[in-house]
């Protein structure tokens, strides 16, 4: 059985272009002279002199880097990004490049401390990401929080490829949201399994009245039904989306505590289908967060659709 794998843990982190390796060097050799050139006026040209001077120049140096934060990281261009549940965002105020989990080969933290009556504080943190074509590097101050990150990042790349189904069994595949939008047909499915006999069939639904097929209010077999779609990850396609959007439709308020989980899923999809639903659902935004949170990682007819299909509720 494959192991489940933790969502991240993390909404935002901002990080700043730090110092690069070329200005860290020239601060602390400039900081380095200062030392020498003192040392030398005040105690002569004596060898032994000159010596003390040169290791005090060292020793100001290394301080100088080490209380200043992490080294700049050889060859890393030093940049401004976002990096949220579903990647990167690069340069977010001039250029935005977009860095989706499966283009990310590596990601390091790097972290300067300081020692607090005798416990180590973290005082800044260098953050590395490397992709196929280039190494970038941010810095913050105090700690990230990005453990689950750095262990979890082939699984949550392998997440973020899996194609969204269009049954809840994870059986069918359409689509690929990478690259074409999906939610237009993800929300026609939906719409079928909650209005149609086959549909009702399958979810468990209440016998409806003369006029309809079943009833639009979740049983207690449909919330199970639902809950094992919402929990699935070994499937060969992703039921969650869809998963998400019948349990909106259907009222299922029972699964909220799935569909917040689900909300920061490493699947842009799956992650804004389940805000989207918990939205609609009636989760305060400050629990579900916006469905604008995952623009960037969507196409924007995507966007528009599910923010409609929010608003829609009533």
């Amino acid at each position: 059985m494959a192991r489940k794998v933790p969502p991240p843990d993390f909404r935002f982190v901002s990080l700043v272009p730090g110092p690069t390796s070329a200005a860290v060097t020239l601060a602390a050799s400039t900081v380095g002279l200062g030392a020498v050139a003192a040392t030398l006026h005040r105690i002569g040209h004596h060898p032994i002199a000159l010596g003390l001077a040169l290791g005090l120049a060292g020793a100001m140096s290394a301080a100088l880097v080490l209380t200043r934060g992490p080294r700049g990281v050889l060859g890393a261009r030093q940049v401004a990004m976002i990096i949220v549940p579903w990647g990167v965002i690069v340069d977010p105020e001039t250029a935005p490049r977009i860095l989706r989990w499966p283009a990310i080969r590596k990601i390091s933290v790097l972290v300067s401390h300081v020692m607090e009556g005798g416990t180590p504080s973290v005082v800044a943190s260098t953050v590395v990401i490397t992709t196929d074509r280039d190494v970038l590097a941010g810095r913050t101050h105090g700690p990230v929080g990005l453990e689950r990150l750095t262990a979890n990042l082939d699984a949550y790349a392998g997440e973020a490829t899996r194609l969204v189904a269009g049954d809840l069994a994870g059986n069918e595949g359409f689509g690929d949201g990478a690259i074409e939008p999906v939610v237009t047909e993800l929300l026609r499915r939906a719409e079928a399994l909650c209005t149609t006999s086959q549909g009702a069939a399958e979810l468990g639904l209440p016998p409806g009245h003369y006029r309809s097929f079943a009833s639009r209010v979740a049983s207690p077999e449909t919330v199970a039904i639902l809950r094992a779609a919402l929990e699935c990850s070994d499937s060969p396609a992703d039921p969650r989306p869809l998963a998400a959007l019948v349990a909106g439709m259907l009222g299922a308020r029972e699964l909220l505590p799935e569909l917040l989980g689900l909300a920061v899923s490493p699947h842009p999809i799956a992650a804004a289908a389940a805000k989207a639903a918990a939205l609609r659902l009636g989760a305060a935004q400050s629990r579900a967060g916006a469905i604008d949170e995952v623009a960037a990682f969507l196409f924007e007819e995507d966007h528009e659709k599910l923010e409609r299909w929010t608003e829609n509720a009533g």
